[in-house]
């Protein structure tokens, strides 16, 4: 699965849950000569709902384990930043979708659901540069995703549970 499809997916799961909301995803800069003197695009996608402008850089992990703080380049984290100082939401929006969890690694990490693993987690920036500061490793730790203050949505149906993340502000 490419990250390109979660994009969508999330962009759709906004315009059901919150019809009328103004939602882009940034475009990639062209893959042309001239393209390296541009400057990256500063984070995925931005909204506006009922007042508010959400930024959001989404990652996607096929894999389990922890994610590696150097997936949210330093750009990424600085552009983050900025727009929160503007007076955004910014947000971290990381989905774990592993299609087979084995018997084997349900037994060493007890927290993990039976089958597979569907499920996206969410950080604001402060929380994702703390984590940065603060931890002893290069990661958030899988088992870190699935403490209680962590904000986690899931599908329902066809859609991301976009409603529950925005029912508390954004916050927890």
């Amino acid at each position: 699965m490419r990250e390109s499809i979660f994009q969508g997916e999330w962009i759709k799961s906004w315009r059901h849950h919150c019809p009328g909301c103004h939602i882009v995803k940034v475009p990639d800069m062209p893959k042309t000569a001239g393209a390296r003197f541009l400057p990256p695009k500063p984070y995925d996608i931005y909204a506006i709902w009922n007042g508010k402008f959400y930024v959001m850089e989404l990652k996607l992990k096929t894999d389990l384990g922890g994610f590696p703080f150097k997936e949210a380049t330093e750009w990424q984290v600085n552009n983050l930043k900025e727009a929160k100082q503007n007076g955004a939401e910014s947000l971290i929006v990381i989905n774990y979708r592993v299609q087979k969890i084995s018997d084997k690694q349900r037994i060493k990490n007890d927290f993990l659901p039976k089958g597979r693993l569907s499920i996206v987690f969410i950080f604001t920036i402060d929380e994702f540069i703390d984590m940065d500061k603060n931890f002893y490793s290069k990661s958030i730790p899988m088992k870190m995703f699935f403490e209680p203050w962590v904000r986690k949505i899931q599908k329902v149906g066809d859609f991301w549970d976009i409603s529950t993340f925005l029912a508390y502000g954004g916050k927890k």
